[in-house]
C-alpha cells in the first residue's frame, strides 16, 4: 500500500472516530479486546478508573498512569488508535507514541474545560493527528533521500 493511501485511510479513520465521539451521548463504546482487558495497559501507558483500582505490572514505575472516571471510554479510544496505527507502530516507536498520547490525556485532564470523556477523547485524537502527520513527513523525507 502506498504512503499516500495508508495516510488517507488512517486520516479518514480518525475523522470517523471524531464523528463517533461527538454523537456518543454518554454511551460507552467497547472494543472487542476490552472483554479481556477493560482498561488500556500497554506501551508504557495505563488508563485506570481510580487510584484504588488494582493493577499489576512489573514495569509500573516506568509507565504513565492516567487515573480517570473515563477509563473505559479512553481505553476504547486507545484500542481504536492502536488498530488505526497498526501499519505505523513498531517496537522502536510504540512507547514514544503512546507516551505522547498519555501526555495529551494528562493535559486534557488538567484542563477543566477538556476533562470530560469527550474532551479527553478529542485531545487524544488531536495528538493522534499530530503523530500521523509526523509519520507522513518522516516517510516522505526517507523517500526523498532514497531518490537522491
Amino acid at each position: 500500500m502506498s504512503t499516500t493511501t495508508r495516510y488517507r485511510q488512517t486520516k479518514e479513520y480518525l475523522e470517523a472516530l471524531r464523528v463517533l465521539i461527538s454523537g456518543e451521548d454518554g454511551q460507552v463504546m467497547r472494543h472487542p479486546d476490552q472483554a479481556h482487558a477493560p482498561y488500556w495497559q500497554a506501551a508504557d501507558l495505563q488508563v485506570i478508573p481510580n487510584e484504588s483500582f488494582e493493577y499489576v505490572d512489573a514495569f509500573a514505575t516506568h509507565q504513565l498512569l492516567i487515573f480517570t472516571p473515563h477509563a473505559e471510554s479512553l481505553s476504547w479510544m486507545l484500542y481504536m488508535l492502536r488498530d488505526a496505527f497498526s501499519d505505523y507502530l513498531t517496537p522502536d516507536n510504540k512507547s514514544l507514541i503512546y507516551s505522547q498520547w498519555g501526555v495529551a490525556l494528562k493535559c486534557a485532564q488538567a484542563s477543566h474545560r477538556e476533562s470530560s470523556a469527550m474532551g479527553m477523547q478529542s485531545a487524544l485524537l488531536d495528538a493522534a493527528d499530530l503523530a500521523l502527520e509526523a509519520f507522513l513527513e518522516a516517510e516522505q523525507k526517507c523517500r526523498r533521500r532514497k531518490r537522491g
